[in-house]
């Protein structure tokens, strides 16, 4: 498998095409009534998913990727083309890696970007609205870029303004054994899922699949966790959808979701993702995916999910969430931390 994504990793144009957090649309979608036509279908995925991190209201303190009037001031000087500023996003989105990294400050404090499969013409739709248009920005902002560039330490290009990171800036962002990281990562999510499914298939066996359900409850959390003692490392299930609400990703986890899901459904090479922490911690993350035997309890009601499976559902899991999936899809992740070495 290639190297993955390195250094400290979230979000640079995370999608997603089922919320919004934080910024609303004009009423009446007035903005669109005396906009060029062309621009609406940029305006809307950037709107629609763009947003959801690079957040043109959130306070500072609550981004959890650069706003996206930071990016657009980055890559756009005065002598940037349209069609310059387009093949960068196309170059970037494609193959998110170190060496491409533009905006060096933002890459230390939330990271790169996991890989999603951006189709060209969705890339060309995002670069021609935000080539052509003034986006906005938070109240902040503003007041943030003054004070970066006072300081001498740049916010990018931006219309000629600021300046570029160094070289040996860029050096920092790669693990110093990222491989490490990754192959084990891969050995101890396999682990986890032998261990978990060997002894599910025997609780459905002896118990048939309502006894599976209790067993799971009540076991579940201690296989994963024998895995982890054996490893040195902790390990745990998110999920956008959980079934036990204990389980319930982070904002920024959903994000990691949503960019597997993409890759998925787009047939890429699936990227684990690496995220470096301040305090010398290492995460791992990597998709868990739906076969014909998890359907039995996370596929439809009525059609793969019988009544007593139902039932049993209801009583140990009231909140559940994690129903509706057919097979192939990407129902959560495996999230293994790691004392860094």
């Amino acid at each position: 498998m290639r190297l993955l994504i390195i250094g400290l990793v979230t979000l640079l144009f995370f999608s997603c095409k089922d919320a919004k957090k934080g910024y609303q649309k004009m009423e009446g979608d007035a903005a669109e009534l005396t906009m060029d036509a062309s621009l609406i279908p940029g305006k809307e995925i950037v709107e629609n998913e763009c947003y959801i991190c690079h957040s043109p209201v959130a306070s500072e303190e609550n981004m959890i990727a650069p706003p996206m009037v930071a990016v657009k001031w980055h890559y756009i000087e005065e002598q940037t083309s349209k069609e310059e500023f387009t093949e960068a996003l196309l170059s970037w989105l494609n193959d998110p890696q170190p060496e491409k990294v533009k905006m060096h400050g933002a890459v230390r404090k939330f990271g790169i970007m996991p890989f999603q499969p951006y189709t060209e013409k969705e890339v060309k739709d995002i670069a021609s609205y935000l080539y052509e248009t003034d986006i906005p920005q938070p109240e902040w902002y503003e007041a943030h870029r003054q004070n970066r560039h006072r300081q001498g330490k740049g916010m990018g290009k931006g219309k000629g303004k600021g300046k570029n990171a160094s070289v040996s800036e860029e050096e920092e962002f790669f693990f110093p054994r990222a491989e490490f990281y990754l192959e084990n990562g891969a050995s101890i999510s396999a682990a986890a899922q032998g261990a978990l499914g060997k002894k599910l298939i025997n609780a459905i066996q002896e118990k048939g699949l309502e006894g599976a359900i209790s067993f799971c409850k009540a076991n579940a959390s201690g296989i994963t966790d024998s895995v982890a003692i054996m490893n040195n490392v902790r390990i745990n299930r998110v999920s956008d959808k959980p079934r036990n609400q204990d389980n319930k990703a982070s904002d920024e986890e959903q994000g990691y979701i949503i960019a597997f899901k993409r890759q998925l459904e787009n047939q890429v090479e699936i990227r684990p993702i690496l995220k470096e922490m301040a305090n010398d911690e290492v995460y791992y993350y990597s998709p868990i995916t739906t076969n014909t035997m998890c359907l039995q309890c996370h596929g439809t009601p009525d059609k793969e999910i019988q009544q007593p499976v139902q039932l049993a559902l209801k009583t140990y899991y009231p909140e559940d969430k994690a129903i509706g999936y057919v097979e192939g899809e990407v129902r959560g992740m495996w999230k293994i931390q790691f004392v860094k070495e």
